[in-house]
């Protein structure tokens, strides 16, 4: 049987995963004396607003999966993993209202295994597990400051399986989705107040070492801080900065509107800085007739349980990055934003069967230690 002190480093470990605004949704609870874990999604720590699919929560579950089993693997614990129910309940997902496990963890201590029965691709990991573990404490997130990583997206599209690809999109032309994003998600109030709600741009923040957005983090400087931290800790200035935010989010947006996009026009994978994390659910099994209408229908576009597999995949992206001393700059917004969304399709010749996942830019920070956002 797996030792509670070892299950506790393992859950540990799992808690650097990435997540959208650094919520770190997940809520592992370990069941009898060390023998299982069951995830949930912690209360009050989803972005209904922003994410109203629940995809970037799905994602953020994966990641932290998909890391449990790298520490797992280094530890020797091996563990079976049962997805639940409330894996697609939106009130469980999207609003975190629910109390019901989406997945249990059931541990081993005979032989190690894979976690979702995916044996083949973490078998074929390049690196030693307790190298893989490191990288989990490695990984960065940057927003700025970055120095090409040449072939680096090419290297990374050969360890997807086949139903995910990495479409690369010009650096520029993510600049005008990420702005368009932005400025359109700001318009509506409560992704405004979400976002404020989640940063803690001054180190007074009760909450500035344990989760959320900090000032060193998105790189801000000191001076900045300093007046706009006070917007995110006073309900008062911050509805206030919300009320503007909407107005001069419409005239952004229709500024932006303004600059023509091009169509279907990819870069190389090897000089690629940026790229989109796209499903092709014509490969997979969607069942027929109404059954895959209803799927391609649905918010996701996807099972659910595949958004999770796309996010423990997109954790072995970030950990081959790692591998490359490469970083991640995710660009949410631009899939939050169905305009933006709607152009980077045009854009990069996406059809309605393709359903975008994750968007970031990659590449070598010129800080080689650049600040890390904190952890529960």
């Amino acid at each position: 049987m797996t030792g509670i002190h070892t299950l506790n480093q393992i859950i540990a470990d799992a808690a650097s995963a990435p997540s959208a605004h650094n919520t770190q949704p997940w809520s592992p609870r370990m069941i009898g004396d060390g023998v299982a874990v069951e995830l949930r999604v912690s209360r009050r720590r989803t972005l209904p607003a922003a994410d109203p699919t629940g995809r970037d929560t799905l994602l953020g579950l994966g990641a932290w999966l998909e890391a449990f089993s790298v520490s797992a693997a280094s530890h020797g614990v091996a563990f079976d993993v049962e997805l639940l129910p409330a894996l697609a309940d939106p009130e469980a997902i999207v609003q975190a209202r629910s109390d019901e496990p989406v997945l249990r963890i059931q541990l081993h201590h005979d032989t190690v295994s894979s976690p979702g029965g995916d044996t083949k691709q973490h078998a074929e990991s390049a690196f030693d597990p307790d190298s893989e573990r490191r990288m989990l404490a490695a990984r960065k997130t940057v927003r700025s400051g970055f120095e090409p990583a040449r072939g680096l997206v090419l290297e990374l599209s050969g360890a997807l399986p086949e139903w995910l690809r990495l479409v690369p999109v010009d650096a520029d032309d993510l600049r005008h989705f990420s702005s368009l994003g932005t400025a359109d998600t700001l318009r509506e109030p409560a992704v405004a107040r979400e976002l404020a709600h989640w940063l803690r741009l001054h180190p007074s923040h009760p909450r500035y070492t344990v989760d959320g957005l900090n000032d060193k983090a998105l790189g801000i400087p000191a001076f900045a801080t300093r007046v706009a931290s006070a917007f995110t800790r006073r309900r008062r200035l911050r509805d206030a900065a919300v009320g503007v935010a909407a107005p001069l989010g419409e005239l952004w947006r229709r500024v932006l509107l303004e600059v023509p996009v091009s169509a279907a026009d990819e870069d190389s994978p090897a000089e690629a800085t940026a790229f989109v994390l796209v499903a092709d659910t014509k490969l997979l099994d969607l069942g027929s007739g109404t059954e895959i209408t209803r799927v391609l229908n649905s918010p996701l576009g996807l099972p659910p349980a595949r958004v999770l597999e796309a996010g423990q995949a997109l954790m072995r992206l970030w950990l081959r990055a790692t591998a490359r001393g490469a970083a991640f700059a995710p660009a949410s917004e631009v899939i939050d934003s169905s305009l933006a969304q709607g152009e980077l399709r045009y854009r990069l010749g996406l059809s309605r069967r393709d359903v975008p996942l994750f968007v970031t830019r990659v590449g070598v920070p010129r800080d080689p230690h650049p600040p890390r956002a904190p952890r529960r």
